[in-house]
């Protein structure tokens, strides 16, 4: 044995080279890969996909009456290998202007990009706006509700440019952020600087804030004269994502399947097992519920949490600011004159 191990190893020491070269340049074509791999661009997971476009005549559902002249598009968003759209888009489009989203719906479980927003929701909402709020008083909204209320009743909004932030990302997606990001401010015009971006980060710090700062901001960023503060119950989630240190938000949905007190005493228990005390509740078709929860004590201090029904609170009590119009999921609070 020791003799044919012996003999062998002349043999062994010939064949090492050869093998050393060749693990060598498979690292380097391994390396060479990866290297590739990684000044490829990712792929966007999804795109917009021209369904029709028309006259606003042409799509009574978006109930844009007195509005027949305005081109509206309907986009489908679609992702590779899935048969049916994620998201149904509507929106207008005015000559020199960016695209204002008129409706939103998303086709599955998990929202995608943005939450649903009902036409026939903003509709009533921009009536109300007209009559509640008309201009010139200042309207302080989320930048795609600012839109839509200048669009509808050319409302005195504090910013009326397309921000796309924040995006409701699918875990899968998540690597693919920065392309999406940008794909999104390409297809709505949308702004990522400047005096409108500073405002609008100022209001979501704002809603962020405790209620006596909270309310000093608003008031300085309305300006002189009637003040309005319009807000929906998704907002708080989006004040969430754009600000996860300073106001803790998260939401589940339920199934209901059953009269709506059964399924509120299944998300009680839940919400207890959780050790979330504070939750707001929105219906979401005949099936399921959202259920919003603040995720410590602190959240439920922020000006948001009080302007909008979690357990914690309740709006209609409060003096200041106070609400002028409550339906669907939009609140509508005027601002007190500044102090």
């Amino acid at each position: 044995m020791n003799t044919l191990a012996q003999g062998g190893l002349p043999a062994a020491r010939q064949m090492w080279p050869a093998a050393g070269v060749a693990l060598i340049v498979s690292g380097l074509v391994l390396l060479g890969w990866l290297g590739w791999r990684l000044v490829q661009p990712v792929a966007s997971p999804y795109h917009y996909r021209l369904a029709t476009e028309g006259r606003a005549a042409d799509y009574p559902e978006l109930r844009l009456g007195g509005h027949d002249a305005l081109k509206v598009r309907k986009f489908e968003v679609r992702a590779g290998g899935v048969d049916a759209p994620l998201a149904i888009v509507h929106l207008a489009e005015s000559p020199g202007t960016a695209p204002v989203l008129l409706g939103w719906r998303n086709r599955g479980a998990e929202p995608v990009l943005a939450f649903d927003t009902e036409p026939k929701d903003v509709r009533a909402l921009a009536d109300a706006v007209a009559q509640h709020a008309p201009s010139p008083a200042r309207l302080l909204a989320w930048w795609d509700t600012s839109r839509q209320l200048r669009l509808l009743v050319e409302a005195n909004v504090l910013y009326d440019e397309n921000m796309a932030r924040p995006l409701l990302l699918p875990e899968a997606w998540r690597g693919a952020r920065s392309v999406i990001e940008r794909q999104e401010t390409r297809f709505w015009g949308a702004v990522s600087a400047g005096a409108p971006v500073t405002r609008f980060d100022r209001f979501v710090d704002a809603l962020a804030s405790e209620v006596p700062v909270a309310l000093d901001t608003l008031r300085a960023l309305a300006g002189a004269g009637d003040a309005y503060i319009v807000l929906r119950l998704d907002d708080a989630y989006r004040v969430g994502l754009l600000r996860p240190g300073r106001f803790g938000v998260g939401y589940r949905d339920f199934p209901n399947n059953v009269q709506l007190h059964g399924a509120i005493v299944g998300v009680k228990a839940w919400l207890k097992e959780q050790g979330y005390e504070s939750y707001a509740v929105e219906a979401r078709g005949e099936n399921a519920l959202r259920v919003y929860f603040l995720t410590d004590a602190a959240a439920q201090k922020t000006m948001i949490a009080q302007l909008l029904p979690f357990s914690s609170s309740n709006p209609f009590t409060l003096a200041a600011p106070q609400v002028v119009y409550q339906q669907g999921p939009y609140w509508v609070y005027k601002l007190p004159p500044s102090r």
